[in-house]
């Protein structure tokens, strides 16, 4: 779990990539910085800004590369990504008067190995929302970021949500299965559901591809990957998620859930998911 900060950083976008993606990780791994980056921490956006890059090699030892200004020195930054790394991060903060520490107060997208020796990458970006989870525009824009970002890598999932700092979806944590089986079978199962919710090539055609989830009348955008896969928005807004919008989700996804009935897990404050077996719908 990556920490709150003060519910500074309320929206969370999540994406994870698995050996099956096309191409090299390591430039997925690039491409989703250079997006986020383009998206929502542009030099017009963020002209007051600085910035910081942190990159670890290698879970056992290596290398570990600090950068400072990391539009000034991307050539360097995305060298380092491109070698797809145990963990990088790269954060933004308002400029430092007199202190050396690094923050990451404006926001902080991030990539780290997850499952048995990093079969699988977990991608990541933590923004400030405030009363913009209410404004379609800002909204309709963090779809356009994932589209963007994940058009060719076909994700085993991807999800967007809010005021939750768990690099594991509830779903996960409600059905109590493990966090390694979860990724092993993430082409079988869908990990969980959001107000954004990725779903990968293999399920999506279990559920009958794009224009099918469109006609359910569930979702307000259905956007389709070039790569593979579908992004699935669920209402125009990220404040508009309620209760009946995510029983929807659930209705429409329920053939590729995982069986089980959820539980609540007393490690996190709440669970936004439905609380009955997706294999009985």
């Amino acid at each position: 779990m990556i920490e709150d900060d003060g519910l500074v950083k309320n929206v969370t976008i999540w994406a994870t990539l698995d050996e099956q993606v096309p191409g090299p990780r390591g430039e997925l791994v690039v491409h989703w910085f250079r997006t986020a980056i383009d998206f929502f921490f542009s030099d017009e956006a963020k002209e007051a800004s600085d910035s910081y890059a942190v990159v670890a090699e290698s879970l056992r030892g290596g290398r570990d590369i600090k950068l400072k200004d990391v539009r000034k020195n991307w050539s360097a930054l995305a060298k380092e990504l491109c070698s797809h790394p145990f963990y990088a991060r790269v954060g933004f903060h308002e400029p430092l008067v007199g202190e050396e520490e690094w923050a990451d107060d404006l926001g902080r997208i991030g990539s780290q190995h997850k499952g048995r020796g990093g079969t699988h990458t977990e991608l990541s970006a933590f923004l400030p929302g405030g009363d913009r989870i209410a404004d379609p525009v800002f909204c309709a824009g963090l779809l356009d970021f994932l589209a963007t970002a994940l058009d060719s890598a076909n994700p085993v999932f991807a999800r967007v949500d809010h005021r939750n700092f768990h690099d594991t979806p509830d779903l996960e944590a409600a059905l109590r299965r493990t966090h390694r089986r979860y990724l092993l079978e993430s082409r079988t199962y869908l990990r969980g559901y959001s107000w954004v919710t990725g779903v990968p090539g293999e399920l999506a055609a279990r559920l009958g591809g794009a224009s099918r989830l469109a006609a359910t009348g569930v979702f307000h955008a259905v956007r389709e990957l070039r790569g593979g896969g579908l992004l699935l928005q669920a209402t125009e807004t990220l404040a508009g998620y309620d209760d009946r919008a995510m029983r929807g989700v659930f209705q429409a996804l329920a053939p590729v859930l995982p069986p089980g009935i959820p539980e609540d897990d007393p490690a996190r404050e709440s669970l936004r998911v439905v609380f009955e077996d997706a294999s009985g719908v």
